[in-house]
C-alpha cells in the first residue's frame, strides 16, 4: 500500500511539475510597450455614428455564451458611463442557436432606438452568424449605421463594417469594466464619443521604417484568415490599407501558417503598411516542428520571423508591439478609418483625423 501511495503522490507530482514547466514556457510578445496618448474629436465623414449620454446600447453576444457575469459587469459598466444598455434576447441562454445570435444581431442593427452594438465576449462562431447575415440581410450594416464593439472574434465584424465602408471598434468587451487597467479603459470610453486618440509608441528591436496611409483594417490573425474570399472580406476593397494583427495561444507554426495564408491571399503584398500587436500566451519557440531552425537558425521572436520571412521584399513601414490584443493592456482601434503610420528607429506612431 505504501508504494501505491508513493507511486501516486510521483505521479501528482511529475503532474504538477510538467504544468508549471508549460507555464513556465509560454511565452507573450508586445504587451510592455510604452504608448502616450493625445486625443483630437473625430473628423471624418461618420460623426453621427458616436455616442452622447443617454444613447441606447444594445449588449450582445454574437459569437461565444458569456457567462451571467460578463453580461452584468457590461451592463453595469455601460450605464456607469452614462449610456442605456438594451440586452438582447439571446445574450446569456443557457443553450442557443445560430439563429438566436442572428436574430439579436439582426435587432440591435434594425431597431431605430438603438445607437450602438456593444459584445459581451468574442469566443468562436462570429463567421457563421456573419455568413447568415450576408445572405439574408446584405444591405443592413449600411442602412442601420452604427458602432459595432469588440475584438477578437468580433474581428469578422469589423472586416463586415470595414467592407461596408464604416467604422467599428476594436476593443476590449465585458474586461473593459472588470479587468483592463482605467488608463485604457478611459480611452475606449472617449473613442466611442468621437474623441479620437493618436498613438506615439517606443520601438522594439525589430521594425521597417517608413510612412503610409491606409484605412485600418484586421484583427485577431487567426479569425481574419477566415473572412478572406467571402462577401465581407475588407481586403478587398480598392482602396489602400494598413493591417493590424495580434493573436493568442497559437505556437509558432500555426502563426506562420496564417501568415502564409495571407502571403498567398496578397494580402501582404497590398498592405500600404503592417502593424503588429500583441502575441500572448505561446508556446516556447523550440517546440512543435517549426521553431525556425530549419530555416537559418530559432526565431527569436514573432517579430523575428515576420522581419526573416514575410517582410523581405515589401517596401513598407512595420511596427511591432502595439499593446491592443489578448494581453492586460487594449488600448482601443478605430477600424475601417484613415490612418497614417510613421515609423522610424526610436518610435512608430499611429494617427487618425490627418487633414493633410
Amino acid at each position: 500500500m505504501k508504494k501505491i501511495i508513493s507511486f501516486v503522490f510521483m505521479l501528482l507530482l511529475l503532474g504538477a511539475q510538467t504544468a508549471a514547466l508549460a507555464d513556465s514556457q509560454s511565452y507573450s510578445e508586445g504587451v510592455d510597450t510604452s504608448c502616450k496618448v493625445r486625443f483630437a474629436p473625430y473628423a471624418g465623414p461618420h460623426r453621427d455614428m458616436f455616442l452622447s449620454e443617454g444613447d441606447r446600447i444594445a449588449v450582445i453576444s454574437p459569437s461565444a455564451l458569456p457567462s451571467r457575469e460578463q453580461v452584468d459587469a457590461t451592463v453595469n459598466g455601460l450605464r456607469s458611463w452614462g449610456y442605456i444598455p438594451v440586452e438582447g434576447k439571446h445574450v446569456c441562454d443557457k443553450v442557443r442557436s445560430k439563429e438566436d445570435c442572428l436574430e439579436d444581431l439582426r435587432w440591435a442593427l434594425e431597431d431605430p432606438s438603438i445607437k450602438a452594438v456593444f459584445c459581451v465576449r468574442g469566443g468562436y462562431g462570429a463567421s457563421e452568424v456573419m455568413d447568415e447575415m450576408t445572405l439574408r440581410a446584405p444591405g443592413l450594416i449600411n442602412s442601420s449605421r452604427k458602432l459595432i464593439i469588440g475584438y477578437s472574434d468580433i474581428t469578422v465584424f469589423h472586416s463586415a463594417w470595414t467592407s461596408a465602408g464604416l467604422p467599428s471598434v476594436h476593443c476590449s468587451m465585458s474586461a473593459t469594466f472588470t479587468d483592463l487597467p482605467k488608463k485604457n479603459a478611459s480611452v475606449e470610453k472617449q473613442m466611442l464619443r468621437g474623441i479620437i486618440p493618436a498613438y506615439e509608441c517606443k520601438n522594439g528591436p525589430r521594425y521597417r521604417e517608413g510612412e503610409a496611409e491606409g484605412i485600418l483594417i484586421g484583427g485577431n490573425l487567426s479569425t481574419f484568415t477566415s473572412v478572406l474570399n467571402t462577401a465581407y472580406d475588407a481586403t478587398a476593397r480598392q482602396v489602400p490599407y494598413i493591417l493590424f494583427i495580434e493573436e493568442e495561444s497559437e505556437d509558432l507554426q500555426h502563426i506562420h501558417r496564417y501568415l502564409t495564408i495571407l502571403k498567398h491571399c496578397g494580402v501582404l503584398e497590398r498592405a500600404s503598411g503592417i502593424i503588429c500587436g500583441e502575441w500572448v500566451d505561446m508556446p516556447g519557440f523550440e517546440e512543435g516542428d517549426y521553431s525556425g531552425s530549419s530555416r537559418g537558425g530559432i526565431y527569436q521572436s514573432v517579430a523575428d520571423m515576420i522581419v526573416r520571412e514575410f517582410t523581405q521584399g515589401l517596401v513598407i513601414p512595420v511596427a511591432f508591439g502595439f499593446p491592443a490584443g489578448h494581453g492586460k493592456v487594449n488600448y482601443p482601434l478605430l477600424m475601417g478609418e484613415k490612418i497614417r503610420l510613421t515609423v522610424n528607429q526610436k518610435q512608430f506612431r499611429i494617427e487618425w483625423n490627418r487633414q493633410d
